[in-house]
């Protein structure tokens, strides 16, 4: 069992290379570098912290016991102590940020708060006050001599009660039991991952995974829970919200960037997929610090 808080010089940084570090006495961050084509490895460990893991980009094959599930951008995907999770894969081109929480501080929070343990059965909808907590204890950690202890102490625990008070989506299970992951899929969901702005031809993917044409996409939606164009469509978005948060490119560049020939596909199918379109989207998720 690994005690990521107490031990960030040794065991912490072995599990997070290639990612910025920064830290407390009760608190843990782990921001992946964006370094493009480096390898997040496989792994699956277990620790006595709690965890809440945050793609910034999207990630397959994330694991929390059992339960095999697709990491999507704008969600806080949340661990407990002492349960086996990670990544099942090694995967390229992909970032996320990591909170880990000592048990008992974040435990004396949520009895504080009155908090129900249901926060660790489905995903939290990242939200802006977060994100400018982690963007402020990052900036004063990185002072380092000049740190402010108490500041970090109160950043940290503003960060918790955030978390602990997030909506949840109920609608997704983190813990339902999905179908085995096959090699042959992983491999075409890596291959999406990094061409989903090309076109992609069923007979490619089919190929690829090593399965016939008519039995592919039947095998892909076993083991992913959705078809492979469904799966296409929700890396494009996920790549379009970062785009609309975190630049001032036009929809039409941004539609281009993700793969689709025409801005108003893009703003069409960003809307079935999201509620919104691309521009309220981004007035509403447009950083301000």
């Amino acid at each position: 069992m690994i005690d990521i808080v107490n031990s960030y010089e040794q065991r912490a940084k072995e599990l997070y290379e290639n990612c910025d570090i920064y830290y407390n006495k009760n608190i843990f961050i782990a921001k992946s570098k964006s370094l493009y084509e480096s390898i997040t490895k496989s792994r699956v460990h277990s620790h006595n912290e709690y965890e809440f893991f945050i793609p910034n980009s999207p990630i397959p094959f994330l694991i929390n016991e059992d339960s095999i599930f697709f990491g999507e951008i704008g969600y806080i995907y949340t661990i407990k102590s002492q349960q086996n999770h990670g990544i099942k894969y090694g995967l390229s081109n992909v970032e996320y940020t990591d909170i880990l929480v000592k048990k008992d501080y974040l435990q004396n929070i949520m009895d504080e708060l009155n908090c129900e343990d249901n926060i660790f059965s489905h995903p939290i909808y990242l939200s802006r006050e977060l994100k400018f907590y982690l963007h402020i204890f990052a900036e004063e950690f990185k002072k380092y001599d000049k740190k402010d202890s108490t500041k970090l102490d109160m950043i940290a625990n503003l960060l918790c009660r955030e978390i602990i008070t997030g909506k949840t989506n109920k609608t997704i299970d983190i813990f339902k039991e999905k179908q085995s992951y096959q090699k042959g899929i992983y491999l075409v969901a890596d291959f999406i991952n990094h061409n989903y702005n090309k076109e992609i031809k069923i007979e490619e993917m089919a190929q690829l995974a090593g399965l016939s044409k008519n039995y592919f996409g039947s095998a892909f939606k076993k083991a992913l829970g959705e078809t492979p164009h469904s799966y296409l469509i929700k890396i494009r978005i996920s790549k379009a919200k970062v785009l609309l948060e975190t630049t001032d490119y036009s929809l039409s560049d941004i539609a281009k960037e993700i793969g689709f020939r025409k801005a108003s596909s893009f703003t069409s199918q960003f809307k079935a997929s999201t509620g919104i379109i691309p521009s309220k989207y981004r007035e509403k998720s447009k950083k301000h610090y």
